[in-house]
């Protein structure tokens, strides 16, 4: 237990923190009443245990880039958090990076192929969208893959490479993209852990640029809630993940198909990111929605009916909070990560 919460945020130049906790287990909320909160650095908050659970943790964090406006705050008369079936959740805000609801937010857990979101801010960040990649991995030879469909000696830009990775999930376009900006897989997924380290996410770790099973390959849902307000101030990520069908015209042309294009024709406002699936992880996804200037993250990690879920946590969030001051977006301010996505 962390004692005397407001005198830490005080010491912090920060205003109180109210914590209400709502009906169910580990279902934390920033605000109690209208209380809003400034954030102006990682605080991490403990709250004692519900019944005979162990104790819940809400945290308010401003990895890069950093938190420009306050907290959203609960209504009045909002209802309950909808239930959901995920193993672990979290819904963000992303003016204020601050959680709204929280489920185990903080444990660690394979991601599956939202692993990806790191690999395509790698590539963002370190690639030429237009530099030509000539193809060693095969396809082929990945059976119980998502694949893109390549064969070695394919040559494509990495822009198609990226589109073959997250719009089919495709784990050989992952690999070509690895290799061709990293020098290796291995010397990729360094980089990968390095992201996480300049962001400041210690409950992640990665192994490999595809996320399909391997020991320590894990990260939390609220570090994946981070990694993609991140990930979403590169205008290619944001014109990339909210795309529903592309053409790769490189040495042949390969169509390709979202798989998230289903959620993103039927929740109000979303615009991408990213799912996923091993039988280790379960069912993963990240979701970005945008509402009267506002962007909520959402996260379900292995959950049986993500969309659904996904969509109602996202729809209780809309209508359970209000802003007390108009949001920017990160698309109109990209300024605020540096960097270049090519």
């Amino acid at each position: 237990m962390i004692a005397s919460l407001p005198t830490r945020l005080a010491s912090l130049g920060a205003l109180a923190l109210s914590l209400a906790v709502l009906a169910g287990c580990g279902r934390l909320v920033v605000g109690g009443g209208i209380v809003p909160v400034v954030v102006i650095a990682p605080v991490r908050a403990e709250v004692g245990s519900v019944g005979s659970s162990p104790s819940s943790v809400v945290t308010v964090a401003a990895p890069q880039p950093p938190a420009w406006a306050s907290a959203p705050v609960l209504r009045v008369d909002a209802a309950p958090p909808p239930v959901n079936g995920a193993r672990a959740a979290v819904l963000l805000d992303e003016g204020s990076a601050a959680t709204l609801f929280e489920q185990a937010a903080h444990d660690p857990l394979p991601p599956a192929s939202v692993t990806k979101i790191a690999t395509a801010v790698v590539a963002l960040e370190r690639g030429n969208l237009n530099d030509w990649v000539t193809v060693d991995v095969d396809s082929r030879v990945m059976r119980g893959s998502t694949v893109m469909g390549l064969i070695p000696g394919d040559r494509f830009t990495l822009r198609d490479l990226l589109y073959g990775m997250m719009l089919p999930s495709g784990n050989d376009a992952t690999l070509a993209i690895a290799r061709h900006v990293g020098g290796s897989d291995a010397a990729f997924v360094e980089d990968m852990n390095a992201l996480l380290g300049r962001l400041g996410l210690a409950e992640g770790h990665f192994v490999n640029p595809h996320g399909l099973n391997a020991a320590d390959h894990v990260i939390s849902a609220r570090d994946l809630a981070l990694l993609a307000r991140y990930a979403m101030t590169f205008p290619e990520f944001r014109t990339l993940v909210g795309t529903s069908t592309w053409v790769a015209d490189g040495s042949r042309a390969i169509p390709l198909t979202n798989v998230i294009a289903g959620t993103l024709y039927t929740v109000p406002g979303a615009d991408g990111i990213k799912s996923g699936f091993t039988r280790q992880a379960g069912r993963t996804m990240v979701v970005s929605a945008m509402r009267d200037g506002h962007r909520l993250y959402a996260v379900m990690l292995n959950d049986p009916q993500r969309e659904s879920d996904i969509a109602a946590l996202l729809e209780w969030g809309f209508a359970s909070f209000q802003w007390a001051t108009p949001s920017a977006a990160l698309e109109a301010g990209g300024a605020r990560r540096g960097g270049g996505g090519g």
